[in-house]
């Protein structure tokens, strides 16, 4: 399930990504379902590499629900991501 976020209904949590996933790929991908303010990878700080996670922030809560009623999984550099 989606972590919607304290602060903002528009967040949600993003995990399982691609080591390789970068900030502009989690955005291209996520910009079919809606406007985004920001979309993260999380790095580590001792190495700079993804720590596997990100979040997604959406303009419009409501497209949270476009990404979780999708009819199909969701796969971002050839790897299926959690919500």
């Amino acid at each position: 399930m989606a972590d919607r976020g304290r602060d903002d209904p528009g967040k949600f949590f993003v995990g399982n990504l691609n080591w390789e996933t970068d900030n502009d790929s989690l955005w291209n991908y996520f910009t079919k379902f809606g406007q985004l303010s920001d979309a993260v990878v999380i790095m580590d700080r001792q190495t700079g590499k993804s720590r596997g996670f990100g979040f997604v922030t959406f303009r419009d809560p409501r497209c949270v629900d476009n990404v979780l009623n999708a009819e199909h999984q969701h796969e971002i550099d050839g790897r299926q991501v959690l919500y």
